[in-house]
C-alpha cells in the first residue's frame, strides 16, 4: 500500500501546490493513525514514555497523531526532493551550527552525522550535496522492494550517495579516508542485541555501528536533524559529541553511543511529534 501512495504521489506532488498536497495527506495521515492499529499503538506507547510515566494518555495520543500527519507532509516533501533546484533548496532550509560542520571536516579524517528518523533526514543530506560535500547514507531496506528502488531513486537524483544497511565496515571506513560524510539513522531498536543504553530512563538495544567506525577511524561524529517549522525547515548541525578513549574498546564504545543518545533524547524532547517511531522503542515490558 505505502509503495502505490508513493508511486501515485510523485507526479501529485509535483503538479499540485505544496499547500494543496499538504492538505490532502494530512486527512489520509488521520484516517491513517485511526485504522492501522498496530503502528498506532506502537506510536503512542512511545510518546508515553518520552513523555514519562506521570503524563496524560490523551497527549501521548495526541502526539501520536501529529507525528503521522507530519511523516505524510515528510512524504511529499521527499517526493518533490529530486525536482527541488539548489535556490529553493536553500531558500527553505535555514542552517543553525554550520560552523560545527566545516571545523569539523577540516580535520580530514572524514565526518559521521547521526540522526533519527525526526523532520527530513533526506531534505538535510540533501542540503549537503547541494552544497558541494560528498554524503554517503546509510539506507535501510524498506519493504516491498519496489518502494525501496523508488525511494533510493529520488534520494540519488537528489545527489545522494546510498549505501545499504549492512554493507562491509571496510566501505565506509574507506568513504572516511577519503574525507566524506556518512550518515546514520540510530534510532532502531535492536532486541537484546547491539548496544545498551539508558534511553528516556529506560533500556533498550541500539545499532553501535556509527561509534563503532569513530573509534576506529578517529572521525569526528556531529549530530543533525532538521525539522519543520510552518512550510519550511531549519537543519541544527551539534558540536563534536565526545567519546572517551581509554583503551578499553566495549567500555568506549558503550559510552559514546551513550553520548549519542543523550544528545537525541534531547532533541526528542524539544520536537517529539516530528518524531517517526512507528515501531516499538523499547522492550515490552520496559526494563529497568
Amino acid at each position: 500500500m505505502i509503495y502505490w501512495l508513493h508511486l501515485v504521489g510523485v507526479p501529485l506532488a509535483r503538479t499540485l501546490p505544496l499547500w494543496v498536497s499538504y492538505r490532502i495527506v494530512a486527512v489520509i495521515a488521520w484516517f491513517a493513525f485511526l485504522m492501522w492499529t498496530e503502528k498506532r499503538e506502537a506510536t503512542v506507547r512511545n510518546m508515553a514514555l518520552v513523555l514519562g510515566e506521570s503524563a496524560d494518555p490523551r497527549d501521548s495520543r495526541r502526539l501520536g497523531r501529529r507525528a503521522f500527519v507530519n511523516y505524510a507532509k515528510y512524504i511529499v516533501d521527499m517526493l518533490h526532493l529530486s525536482a527541488l533546484e539548489p535556490e529553493e533548496l536553500e531558500r527553505r532550509v535555514t542552517v543553525n551550527g554550520w560552523e560545527h560542520f566545516l571545523h569539523a571536516m577540516s580535520k580530514g579524517t572524514g565526518l559521521i552525522f547521526v540522526g533519527a528518523h525526526l523532520g527530513n533526514s533526506d531534505l538535510a543530506a540533501a542540503v549537503l550535496a547541494g552544497r558541494g560535500f560528498p554524503i554517503h547514507v546509510i539506507a535501510e531496506p524498506l519493504h516491498p522492494p519496489r518502494w525501496d528502488a523508488l525511494v533510493q531513486a529520488i534520494r540519488v537524483a537528489a545527489g545522494l550517495k546510498v549505501i545499504p544497511l549492512g554493507s562491509s565496515a571496510m566501505r565506509f571506513l574507506r568513504v572516511l579516508r577519503q574525507n566524506e560524510i556518512l550518515a546514520f539513522l540510530i534510532d532502531r531498536p535492536m532486541e537484546d542485541q547491539g548496544v545498551q543504553v539508558r534511553f528516556f530512563d529506560r533500556s533498550t538495544w541500539v545499532p553501535g555501528g556509527a561509534a563503532a567506525l569513530a573509534l576506529r577511524s578517529n572521525a569526528h561524529v556531529l549530530g543533525a536533524f532538521i525539522v519543520r517549522s510552518g512550510d519550511s525547515y531549519v537543519a541544527h548541525i551539534s558540536p563534536v559529541i565526545p567519546g572517551p578513549s581509554t583503551g578499553d574498546h566495549r567500555a568506549d564504545l558503550q559510552a559514546l553511543t551513550q553520548a549519542i543518545f543523550d544528545w537525541l533524547e534531547r532533541v526528542i524532547r524539544q520536537y517529539p511529534d516530528q518524531w517517526f517511531m512507528f515501531r516499538p522503542m523499547w522492550p515490552t515490558p520496559p526494563t529497568r
